[in-house]
């Protein structure tokens, strides 16, 4: 596996295991790895920037540093067939933390996105990004890489005209580990509610 120089991460509530890089081709390469290694439920990889990072459909993802990445490796007890919400239920939360915490209007973009309100130039610009993978035996998933990318304080290049951060919004920096704090304290609720309503529709 390849990784580069462990950091320091803040708090990660309800993780049972964090890993921290500053760099990485991608967090999702990353905990593939782990969960073919048989790594537990709830462990998170994060990583300050990476240098192959994917998105949808393969598409590329700008993670340059200052940005938030990271996989979380979860087993949920359910069907494959309900793994499609997942990332909903993930643009959810993010939603609701930029929201509540942040104060920033925003809206998520089925599949995967999610789009805030630029107070300036008036219009809503993709800030987020969800991914997931998963590996399944008997239409039972093994294991499931939920990665999301989330634009805090990079830099976002030019061409990327749709794209914004949270502190350009905001006008100010944003403190990575209180992100991942906030973020995390509401994800575990929410992927238990997701999946127990699952469990009860299959």
């Amino acid at each position: 596996m390849k990784t580069f120089e462990h950091v320091t991460c803040g708090n990660v509530p309800g993780a049972t295991k964090v890993l921290c890089l500053d760099e990485a081709v991608s967090t999702q390469e990353v905990a593939r790895e782990l969960a073919l290694e048989g790594n537990n439920e709830r462990t998170v990889v994060i990583a300050a920037s990476q240098t192959g990072g994917k998105g949808r459909l393969g598409r590329r993802w700008e993670s340059g540093v200052g940005g938030l990445y990271l996989t979380v490796i979860l087993r949920p007890r359910i069907s494959v067939r309900f793994l499609g919400n997942l990332s909903l239920m993930a643009g959810a939360v993010i939603s609701e933390t930029l929201r509540e915490d942040y104060g920033v209007t925003n809206r998520v973009k089925a599949p995967n996105d999610v789009y805030a309100l630029h107070p300036r130039r008036k219009k809503f610009l993709k800030i987020s990004g969800v991914l997931t993978e998963s590996a399944s035996v008997n239409q039972n998933p093994d294991w499931v890489l939920l990665g999301m990318g989330i634009n805090l304080n990079n830099q976002i290049p030019k061409e990327l005209s749709e794209a914004v951060s949270l502190s350009a919004i905001l006008g100010r920096p944003v403190d990575r580990d209180e992100f991942l704090e906030k973020l995390f304290a509401r994800f575990w609720k929410a992927y238990s509610a997701w999946q127990y309503s699952s469990e009860a529709n299959s």
